[in-house]
C-alpha cells in the first residue's frame, strides 16, 4: 500500500480551501482563522528561507505531494515527491527501481510464475 498526501504549501492551500467552503457554520470561523494563520506562517517562512539563501528548505516547502510505501522496504532511501499525486507516485516508482525493489503488477506476476 502506498500513502500519497499533500505537504508544505499545497497542504495549507487545501486546508484553507476546505475551511472556506465548509458547510458547518459553527466550525467555519475557527477553521478559517487557523487556515489563514497557517498560510501566513508558511509564506513568511518561505520568504525568510529565500532571503537567507536556504534554497533546500524553500524547495521542500514546494514539494506538493509525498508518496510513501506503508511498510517501508529495506534498501529504499527516499520517498517520492511531486507537485501532483501522479508525479509523486512516478517519483516513488523511480526510487524503488533504483533501489532494486520491484513493485506492482510485474513483480506480482514474476512471484506467481515462481510458485507454479
Amino acid at each position: 500500500m502506498i500513502d500519497v498526501y499533500p505537504v508544505g504549501l499545497l497542504a495549507d492551500l487545501q486546508r484553507a480551501w476546505r475551511a472556506h467552503v465548509t458547510k458547518r457554520p459553527d466550525l467555519a470561523p475557527v477553521a478559517r482563522r487557523h487556515s489563514r494563520r497557517n498560510l501566513r506562517r508558511q509564506v513568511a517562512r518561505m520568504l525568510s528561507n529565500a532571503r537567507r539563501g536556504r534554497w533546500h528548505e524553500l524547495k521542500n516547502t514546494l514539494n506538493g505531494h509525498l508518496a510513501e510505501p506503508a511498510p517501508w522496504p529495506d534498501g529504499l532511501k527516499r520517498c517520492g515527491s511531486g507537485w501532483t499525486r501522479k508525479r509523486a507516485l512516478r517519483s516513488l516508482r523511480r526510487h524503488l527501481r533504483r533501489a532494486g525493489i520491484e513493485q506492482g503488477r510485474a513483480a506480482a506476476a514474476e512471484r506467481m510464475k515462481g510458485r507454479a
